[in-house]
């Protein structure tokens, strides 16, 4: 096998048709993994000079079999600054895009943590998250004697399966979160809404629709719930420009939302990216003025009914995240580990972890204080 390291644009872009072909390919990928998604986030976060990029591309007989899409990210601590070797890209499931039928993924991934190890000099710590428990890549890193110790349980992501499902069955009478279809009725009679899913080429200003009833809603949690630590990812002007550029002209981003009928006012959304069959969702907004009725919960019980009618999708991801009302819905979930290693062979990383320990110490003597003051 060749190693080949891409770390500019241009060198992105010349990989794109390998890339395209591999994720075809790859039964592992997930939407956080194709080129058009990490392309977006290049062009965006790849403006800060702290996001080098790192993309090893292994090839076997001239042919690209293997792609880790990864960044080489500066942390300043000011004194001392930490370089750290991660996807890129955001997302609740990360990988690298394997041909395995031109070689074990094994194989494969064997030649890439080379490639990693061999470049020590660039990095003072690796941090891989989100790797899904049923992954070849984190089967390598688990049987790996360096590398095992540093995997740590980082979340799980609930899923919905809904394949096989009827709607002529009653599915919505068998217990599948009963207080949900009181709330829906409710709703019913005290409004005239109604329910509607679009991929985001169908409606030209639904992510400024979203946007607003997400940052309506983070006032609200601020103002009326205390939820101070709430925060909205429409109002970070970087996130702004990603997720524009995700939308744009992009079928494969779907909005299931509640409005008000014969008006343009947004009730609740949820949002997808779909990829071979599967909804991957990752962000929700409702109207505060509509929270007393549980909107959230109505607004998933008609996502599932329109999705059953269609019959196209199998499953509903929920996202990263094990909150209790993504397990009202559900029993089935996807463990999710992170592999974080530092490069103690460095004596920039030895300081640097001192730094940063040292200022933990400081932190923790200060809230002692501040408590018996």
């Amino acid at each position: 096998m060749s190693i080949k390291i891409v770390t500019d644009t241009d060198g992105f872009l010349s990989i794109q048709e390998d890339w395209e072909r591999l994720q075809e390919l790859d039964d592992e990928l997930t939407y956080y993994s194709t080129f058009q998604y990490n392309y977006a986030w290049w062009l965006t976060f790849g403006e800060d000079r702290n996001n080098k990029l790192f993309i090893i591309c292994c090839s076997r007989d001239n042919e690209m079999v293997g792609i880790a899409p990864l960044v080489i990210r500066t942390v300043d601590k000011k004194i001392v600054k930490c370089h750290v070797l991660g996807f890129m890209g955001k997302g609740d499931y990360f990988n690298f895009i394997l041909h395995s039928q031109k070689g074990s993924p094994a194989a494969i991934i064997k030649e890439i943590f080379k490639a990693i190890e061999d470049h020590s000099d660039l990095w003072d710590k690796i941090e891989l998250t989100h790797l899904a428990t049923d992954t070849s890549l984190l089967h390598f890193l688990l049987r790996h004697d360096r590398y095992n110790p540093s995997i740590k349980y980082l979340t799980s992501c609930p899923s919905i399966r809904i394949g096989g499902w009827d709607t002529a069955a009653g599915w919505d009478t068998s217990g599948i979160n009963a207080k949900a279809k009181k709330k829906l009725r409710k709703l019913q009679q005290e409004t005239d809404y109604q329910f509607k899913m679009v991929d985001c080429r169908q409606s030209g200003d639904i992510y400024d629709r979203i946007s607003n009833v997400h940052k309506q809603e983070k006032a609200y949690l601020h103002e009326q719930r205390g939820r101070i630590d709430r925060r909205s990812l429409f109002e970070d002007q970087k996130n702004e420009e990603f997720y524009k550029r995700v939308f744009m002209n992009n079928d494969q981003v779907i909005a299931s939302f509640l409005e008000l009928e014969d008006s343009n006012v947004m009730i609740a959304y949820q949002l997808f990216f779909l990829h071979r069959g599967k909804l991957y969702g990752w962000n929700t907004g409702y109207s505060p003025d509509y929270a007393k009725y549980g909107v959230f919960d109505v607004l998933m019980l008609e996502t599932i009914r329109r999705l059953i009618e269609q019959g196209q999708v199998t499953d509903i991801d929920l996202g990263a995240g094990s909150y209790p009302w993504k397990f009202r819905w559900t029993n089935q979930f996807t463990v999710m580990y992170s592999l974080q290693m530092w490069n103690n062979d460095r004596l920039h990383t030895r300081l640097y972890r001192m730094l940063v320990k040292g200022r933990g110490i400081l932190k923790y003597l200060n809230r002692k204080n501040a408590v018996h003051s």
